[in-house]
């Protein structure tokens, strides 16, 4: 019966087999989502984040670094010369809060303020300025490097994140594209099967063997193929142009991708002690902890803005040449200031600190969410997983048995013995039985991937 086969049908498998083989570029799942890594747009943008955070730190240190500073004015009105002043020196910002400075002024005219007199030859100046009140322990500048320093940390770690679940998404496109080839096959044999045996049957009627309501049954057995092939077919377009969206590999391109599977392939599972250890060092609970750090940090600071702002500068002057030869003089040539502010009220400081509290409530909240989510998931993924891989073992066992049945009802069929009925019957569930099997073992793979995500190891795994 099979052997009455049409040459149209056998053209259409022999082409669509020769499309699949010529230029074809076989890629397995561990090499599709380790080219991630290395081409994806995505991946690449996490890493520049990383980058920009380093640029962060080195922007935070330049308010550590020495500043030039020069100012001069000359003024000069009805042919008379009033003034020029000029003052230039350096300042230098340091890191336990207190700045210092040096350097030189010199002014001369007729009309200048005698408070801006200085010698001939100028002043040579060196002071400090050290904040006694709010601003002694931290300040912006200290807590923006220790700020900065955190949010460094913090895109490393969501670097890791975008990572993971960017493999994620890329492994699903992979074992759905996989599954809809599969079927695919499963509907092109299964379409083939029907007109081979509706072409059987039409031989069989012309020559008086057979009715004509097995014809019709048939036919419409032909149709009901013709449909499952289409909606195949549509599926397989569907992931294939969704599986190009994590296809970047230059060496891909212009070529035809092939899955190659593994069917054999476990996982040994991490024991519940290793589980935990990666559940609580999950990156983004560890994003949380820094989230905590940084508004503790920016809390203290503003804690410091309670204090009343008191900064005493003092700064030793005198002319270049007492400078040079060390001559300085303490008690006759320096200068002693202090500026001291503080807000009545303590509005602004008083709303922050609250501000800041409720933001740890919120950080607070967010982990224990995350964490009783990220467990979840992880029991959810062991559960799936085995039972995914048992229904798969079950449904291959089960096509193999609806294949024997199949075959044995064939037989009886040739002998006389049975009916196209039950032939399509036996045909539908065994095609049936090997689709359920090509979810079922896609929906495991899958799984699995959600396994190493709910850890966060997929980053490291495609590496």
């Amino acid at each position: 019966m099979l052997r009455n086969i049409s040459i149209i049908p056998v053209l259409i498998w022999a082409l669509s087999v020769h499309a699949q083989t010529r230029d074809t570029v076989i890629i397995n799942e561990s090499d599709f989502l380790k080219h991630l890594q290395q081409f994806a747009p995505k991946v690449q943008n996490a890493g520049l984040q990383v980058a920009i955070g380093e640029q962060g730190i080195l922007e935070a240190r330049s308010a550590f670094e020495p500043k030039l500073s020069s100012s001069y004015g000359s003024k000069r009105y009805d042919d008379k010369s009033y003034y020029n002043r000029f003052d230039g020196g350096v300042d230098i910002n340091t890191r336990t809060g207190v700045k210092v400075g040096a350097g030189y002024a010199q002014n001369s005219g007729l009309f200048l303020n005698p408070e801006n007199n200085l010698p001939e030859a100028g002043l040579v100046y060196a002071g400090v300025e050290v904040p006694l009140g709010a601003g002694l322990l931290r300040d912006k500048e200290r807590t923006g490097l220790a700020v900065s320093k955190l949010n460094y940390n913090s895109a490393q770690l969501e670097n890791v994140v975008q990572i993971n679940d960017y493999v994620l998404f890329a492994g699903e496109a992979y074992w759905k594209w996989y599954a809809s080839i599969e079927k695919f096959k499963i509907a092109q044999e299964a379409q083939l099967l029907a007109f081979n045996r509706l072409e059987f049957v039409k031989s069989l009627q012309a020559i008086g063997e057979a009715a004509t309501i097995d014809t019709l049954e048939a036919f419409i057995n032909y149709q009901n193929r013709q449909a499952m092939f289409l909606k195949n077919r549509q599926y397989l377009l569907q992931q294939t142009a969704y599986l190009q969206n994590f296809t970047w590999n230059p060496a891909w391109q212009g070529g035809q991708l092939a899955p190659l599977v593994d069917t054999s392939y476990e996982i040994v599972p991490l024991s519940a002690d290793e589980a935990n250890e990666r559940i609580v060092n999950h990156p983004e609970l560890q994003q949380l902890n820094i989230d905590s750090v940084i508004n503790q940090t920016e809390a203290l600071l503003n804690r410091e803005f309670f204090k009343p702002k008191v900064n005493m500068e003092f700064r030793l002057q005198e002319t270049p040449q007492a400078a040079s030869s060390f001559e300085y003089d303490l008690n006759r040539n320096h200068y002693v200031g202090m500026k001291a502010s503080m807000p009545l009220l303590l509005r602004k400081q008083r709303a922050k600190n609250q501000q800041y509290r409720f933001k740890s409530e919120m950080i607070q909240n967010k982990r224990t969410d995350l964490l009783v989510k990220l467990n979840a998931n992880l029991q959810m993924s062991v559960t799936n997983s085995n039972q995914l891989r048992q229904s798969a073992s079950l449904w291959r066992t089960a096509s193999r048995n609806y294949k024997t049945l199949l075959d044995a009802e064939i037989s009886k069929y040739n002998l006389g013995e049975s009916s196209l009925f039950v032939i399509n019957n036996r045909e539908i569930k065994w095609l049936d039985a090997r689709e359920k099997y090509i979810d079922s073992y896609s929906n495991y793979r899958i799984e699995l991937l959600r396994y190493y995500h709910s850890l966060a190891l997929l980053p490291a795994l495609t590496l």
